[in-house]
């Protein structure tokens, strides 16, 4: 850590000690390093008979892209400990149980001597009962996603074709240039059946993303797309049927995220399709041999994902996630009512049912992720791995959901608050409001704490930390989430500021001490309110869209902007009405700006152009950019990196 950081955190600790207004805990405020020790999990899988969890475990909380991750089981009945199946000496992930319970499927990079010429990522199997894992696919390029059939005798693989002879020798060569907009290395589907060879399905100049066997074998739903970019794949990708003896291909809907979730009979899948414009979710019930579709959640005050079937097929689990929380629901399949479940202290992040029995990835405001369980008629879900049991030894800030209401139009605003830990109500203290990436999005009442959540980090170092979720988040009905559409900057800015106005009246904001900070959509709502406002004492802009038009133009997803704003160039005015950069002259305070060079959903222009527009008029403005670095950061050096310059930051400013 830099002289200039550890001094600062040195006088946090000590003001935190002596002379903060409100009862210092014995505890030491939680560090960034503290905050790279936490481990994740994702992607619970339950037995065929809801005896065992299956899950993934990963060293460090929220990289998206770990460089390991092991595979662990836990007994329901909590009988014995969780153990490992896996080394985790690799990076291993995408548990999937076979039909008889007794080996689990999964992907993994590790190495295989006998087989040097293949692919890093291949398809293994492991026996839950222990002994060595053994490799199922030998793909010379790599496999991204696969699917097992119901009874076990075939699996379905999704890989890109082997380069040719010239592509090696390009690569060789360093002929690496690059057309813009290629379609990339097209994904096939490999079907392959126990001593045989893969066959080949391609579907001619698509992508073929994901896939998933009907419970009787005899086909396949995939989600297909017209290239492998995120453009395509997020906005225009298809939910396809394929013939598994003939490869024959059929359209289910176009614009849809499949593959889909079959019902045990066969005849229906379920699946999300981004609505008008690209903003907001629906949930479709669709008859694959039939005209029924049934368009679920319409009136839904709530934001639904991840679909499960029960086992008679009548109905279907799913996330709602409602305000600040998330919810367990019951989808009928025959007229699409919506009933709750199970209403979760926290967030969930992904679930599985089977026999009766309900796992489930999810945090709370105490404990950081891990394994829950649920049996239906239970109040509660009850933990069944202790994950970061360090976290117990911590003084927390404490977490509540809060409420405001608009001064625009009278609409309830949610949002999440986090005080430091012995905090006296009533108490004026410094205050940080940061901002979620969307503005789709959301803000939740469960754990706070990783390199881009930083409100438990804040809140023990002496800050009153508001996360709020303006119009355009989730966790409301529809047209509150599409709410910015054509006016970034407008209500949903005077939501945050209104939320900074409930807080300055309850007396817990000393309106003299007030900083704003955020990461993509949370950059810019930074970004707009320090050339908006004059509220504001400082800025963390962080992977910021400060100019519409220029995003419109570089991103790898131009779609999500022009979802918003239009096509360009017939809306440049209503773009750049909406682009912080083009107001840098109103900027009075200053600005930390954070950006990854390698990102391509908000390239680091527009960064750059923000902190230049800035200097160039003699502002104090700070720039820090990450090399190797995409939107989401990745590297710990980096995650760490972040954190301590934002609480540094922070606390000279404040």
């Amino acid at each position: 850590m830099a002289g200039g950081l550890r001094f600062a955190l040195l006088l946090a600790a000590l003001a935190l000690l002596g002379g903060a207004p409100f009862a210092a805990s014995a505890a030491e405020p939680i560090r960034p390093a503290d905050i790279m020790g936490l481990t994740d999990v994702s992607d619970p899988q339950l037995s065929p008979d809801g005896k065992l969890v299956a899950y993934v475990v990963m060293p460090t909380l929220s990289t998206q892209r770990p460089s390991r991750s092991a595979i662990w089981i836990a007994p329901t009945d909590r009988s014995a400990p969780p153990r490992r199946l896996t080394s985790g000496a690799q990076i291993e992930s995408a548990p999937r149980w076979s039909s008889d319970g007794r080996e689990i499927a999964f992907l993994s990079n590790q190495a295989d001597p006998s087989a040097p010429t293949i692919a890093a990522r291949q398809l293994w199997v492991a026996p839950v009962d222990g002994g060595p894992a053994k490799r199922l696919t030998a793909s010379p390029t790599e496999v991204r996603a696969f699917s097992r059939s119901a009874d076990g005798k075939a699996v379905a693989y999704v890989a890109a074709d082997p380069k040719t002879d010239q592509q090696k020798a390009d690569i060789a060569a360093k002929r690496d240039q690059m057309v813009i907009d290629d379609k990339g290395e097209l994904g096939r589907l490999w079907l392959l059946e126990a001593g045989g060879q893969p066959r080949r399905i391609a579907i001619e100049g698509r992508a073929i993303a994901e896939a998933r066997w009907s419970p009787d074998g005899k086909r396949l739903s995939a989600r297909v797309a017209d290239s492998t970019g995120l453009n395509d794949y997020f906005y225009h990708s298809d939910v396809v049927l394929i013939d598994a003896a003939t490869g024959a291909v059929r359209t289910l809907m176009r614009e849809a995220s499949g593959p889909g979730e079959w019902s045990p009979d066969g005849k229906r899948l379920a699946f999300a399709q981004l609505r008008e414009q690209y903003v907001g979710l629906r949930v479709w019930i669709v008859d694959v041999d039939g005209d029924r579709r049934l368009k679920v959640g319409e009136d839904h005050l709530g934001h639904l994902t991840r679909l499960e079937w029960a086992a008679d097929g009548r109905s279907l689990l799913a996330q709602s996630f409602e305000a600040t929380r998330s919810k367990l629901v019951r989808i009928d399949a025959k007229d699409g009512k919506i009933s709750p479940l199970l209403a979760f202290e926290g967030r969930l992040t992904g679930f599985s049912a089977e026999n009766g029995r309900v796992a489930l990835a999810a945090d709370t405001p105490t404990r950081p992720d891990d394994i829950w369980l649920w049996t239906p008629g239970q109040k509660t879900a009850q933990p069944l791995t202790d994950l970061n049991p360090q976290v117990r030894q911590w003084a927390l800030g404490q977490v509540r959901e809060v409420s405001w209401t608009s001064s625009l139009d009278g609409r309830k605003v949610y949002g999440t608050l986090v005080t430091p830990p012995g905090y006296a109500p009533g108490t004026p203290i410094k205050t940080v409001i940061q901002g979620h990436g969307g503005p789709e999005g959301f803000w939740w009442s469960g754990w706070l704490g990783s390199w881009h959540d930083w409100a438990q980090m804040l809140a023990t170092h002496g800050y009153a930390v508001l996360l709020p979720n303006p119009r355009g988040s989730d966790g409301q009905d529809i047209g509150f989430t599409r709410g910015p559409i054509n006016d970034w900057g407008g209500a949903d800015f005077q939501d945050v500021l209104d939320g900074l106005d409930m807080l300055v009246a309850e007396k817990i904001t000393d309106p003299a001490r007030v900083g704003i900070g955020g990461w993509s959509y949370g950059g810019f709502l930074s970004a707009w309110a320090v050339t908006h406002s004059d509220r504001f004492r400082t800025a963390i802009v962080g992977a910021a869209p400060v100019d519409i038009s220029s995003m419109l133009l570089t991103t790898d997803t131009p779609d999500f902007v022009a979802g918003y704003f239009g096509r360009f160039p017939e809306n440049l005015a209503r773009m750049d009405a909406s682009s912080p950069v083009r107001f840098v002259d109103r900027v009075k305070v200053p600005v930390l700006v954070l950006h990854g060079e390698q990102d391509r959903r908000v390239p680091v222009s527009l960064g750059l152009s923000f902190y230049r527009g800035l200097r160039l008029l003699g502002k104090d403005a700070t720039m820090v950019s990450y090399p190797r670095e995409p939107h989401w950061t990745y590297e710990p050096a980096h995650q760490t990196d972040i954190q301590e310059r934002v609480l540094a930051w922070f606390d000279a400013h404040l």
